[in-house]
């Protein structure tokens, strides 16, 4: 998978797609459930161009974006574990 996920309350999201850290930003509020976040992930993806399967979410690369992820919680970026 080539991005990550971080969270952040919704007033401090300018864009969620940060090109140079591959980073995407989605509102602290999504990040509690999978589907939630799933949805959140689909959303910017798709704006972006990246076409998406009708479940789950996708990289640009291809491969689905795992949420069985660590949460680094002092920055909480979720990053794919395996």
């Amino acid at each position: 998978m080539c991005i990550r996920v971080q969270y952040a309350p919704r007033h401090e999201i300018v864009d969620p797609w940060d090109r140079d850290r591959n980073l995407i930003t989605l509102p602290v509020d999504l990040a509690a459930t999978a589907l939630f976040t799933l949805r959140g992930l689909r959303t910017v993806l798709l704006s972006m161009g990246v076409e998406q399967d009708h479940f789950g979410a996708r990289c640009w690369c291809g491969e689905e974006i795992a949420l069985a992820a660590q949460v680094n919680q002092r920055e909480n970026e979720v990053t794919r574990v395996g």
